[in-house]
């Protein structure tokens, strides 16, 4: 539409649609890893609670995840300007929500999710060793107990890595967005940084592909 009917592409209206709709593209994948953590957590540090295991809470949280997209995106449309330009505070807006805001919670919940999985895998280690205490039955729970905080401690660190290769990413095309209002940069740094998202997103699609690993 650019090159064919760019007098419809950039009308007033269609703008405000356009810059909107850039604002939730820039922010979903980060709130996506946010998500995933947000159940993560609630599945393992309140794990007697049944509703964690069941898939409407999967549901809940991904229908939360959209909702929250669109209505932090609303300043996007209900706002006073020029249209068809993108903002010095829209800029930082988006910037904000893809990377600062992203980064603080999931550094929060999986600092909180560690600490509960570490102080959970000490209490299920018995400081005795009298085999009178300890039954057949409460060594082959605590085998499981084991397997299982192994299990999430390993996805935490995936995890992990794969959220700060997209931040490493993601962040520089922002960065770049928000000096272009000031300087003019060139095209060349901008597809370099580009390159570099390119290549975050491929080492993240590769690190969250399934692995076989021996617990």
């Amino acid at each position: 539409m650019g090159y064919f009917e760019p007098q419809i592409l950039f009308a007033p209206n269609m703008c405000i649609l356009l810059l909107y709709a850039y604002n939730i593209a820039g922010i979903a994948i980060p709130f996506t890893f946010l998500t995933f953590t947000v159940h993560r957590f609630c599945s393992i540090v309140y794990h007697t609670q049944p509703f964690f295991k069941k898939k409407r809470w999967v549901g809940i949280c991904i229908a939360s995840q959209w909702v929250i997209l669109f209505v932090i995106s609303l300043p996007f449309i209900f706002r006073n300007g020029p249209y068809c330009s993108n903002e010095l505070w829209m800029r930082i807006y988006t910037c904000v929500l893809s990377v600062v805001v992203p980064t603080l919670a999931n550094t929060i919940l999986n600092i909180m999710i560690f600490i509960h999985v570490r102080s959970s895998s000490r209490r299920i280690n018995p400081r005795t060793t009298d085999t009178s205490i300890n039954t057949i039955a409460q060594g082959e729970k605590q085998e499981r107990q084991q397997l299982v905080s192994r299990r999430e401690l390993a996805l935490l660190r995936q995890m992990t890595f794969t959220f700060v290769v997209f931040i490493t990413g993601w962040f520089p095309i922002f960065a770049v967005i928000i000096i272009s209002y000031f300087i003019n940069i060139d095209s060349t740094i901008s597809a370099a940084f580009a390159m570099v998202r390119i290549t975050s997103q491929t080492v993240k699609s590769k690190a969250c592909q399934p692995k076989k690993t021996k617990l």
